[in-house]
């Protein structure tokens, strides 16, 4: 066919079915607008060749076909790592066991998640020195999700802002799910909460209070009831969430999450 000079556009959407046991059952490749140009298509401002989709499109053939290996699982984290951030992005050898972490996570393979310690029925909690990749790994992840299950990415320090402005609605928006009435649509969603620890405590009307380790122990009480899942990413160790938080928010994290940490050895990919 022709390329005409006015663009084509075109809607990409595939789903790939991983193990039904685990609570994220699909991996849904985004609704994408698509614009043919030549041999590349550009997506969210990133032209992308067409040989990336193609392979994109193989893998997901292996995938149907076999196990979704981990190999499969890393590629695919790197092409949507490239539509979002551009052709120069890739994951990196000294992230290699958190990969495979996440990797074990997202797909419920049994075999590394009892290696690991990872339980199915509890969120993430990323926790590395700044710029190795925590917040772009979880960003990537959300992408690997059906629309219905997807989390939602929440900046810590525009949390705290939030609240200094609005008070304590902010504080039952994010760690009751609702604010002023229950909405069935919205009551089970979760939260990637992202940086927390470099948010400062904030006064509304003279309270001061520390926002995150309110809506970090509001969303224990979710977790409780519901089993609704909360993810964090952190500069912090757990001693430093401990000192910073205090020993019941950290305890409650631990009951929450699967801790993850970057190695020493992972550099700040921002240089």
């Amino acid at each position: 066919m022709e390329i005409k000079k006015n663009l084509i556009k075109q809607k990409l959407i595939t789903h790939l079915t991983i193990q039904d046991t685990h609570p994220i059952s699909t991996i849904v490749f985004l609704h994408l607008q698509i614009i043919l140009i030549m041999q590349t298509i550009r997506i969210h401002n990133q032209e992308i060749p067409i040989s990336v989709l193609q392979e994109y499109k193989s893998i997901q053939k292996l995938i149907i076909q076999s196990d979704f290996s981990y190999e499969n699982f890393a590629r695919l984290m790197e092409i949507h790592g490239q539509i979002i951030y551009g052709l120069h992005f890739r994951l990196f050898k000294e992230d290699k066991d958190v990969i495979l972490q996440l990797y074990a996570y997202f797909t419920g393979d049994i075999n590394l998640c009892k290696h690991y310690g990872i339980d199915l029925r509890k969120g993430l909690f990323l926790s590395g020195k700044t710029g190795v990749g925590k917040t772009v790994h979880m960003k990537i992840l959300r992408q690997f999700m059906s629309y219905k299950e997807r989390f939602k990415m929440k900046s810590c320090t525009q949390l705290a802002l939030e609240y200094m402005d609005q008070g304590s609605q902010i504080l039952t928006k994010y760690g009751r799910n609702y604010v002023d009435h229950v909405d069935q649509n919205t009551i089970n969603q979760s939260y990637c909460l992202d940086d927390i620890g470099t948010e400062d405590e904030v006064k509304h009307y003279g309270t001061q209070i520390n926002v995150l380790g309110q809506i970090i122990l509001m969303r224990y009480e979710l977790y409780q009831e519901r089993q609704v899942l909360t993810h964090f990413t952190s500069n912090l160790t757990a001693p430093q969430i401990e000192k910073h938080y205090g020993d019941r928010v950290r305890s409650r994290l631990r009951e929450m999450c699967n801790w993850i940490q970057y190695t020493a050895d992972s550099t700040d990919k921002r240089k």
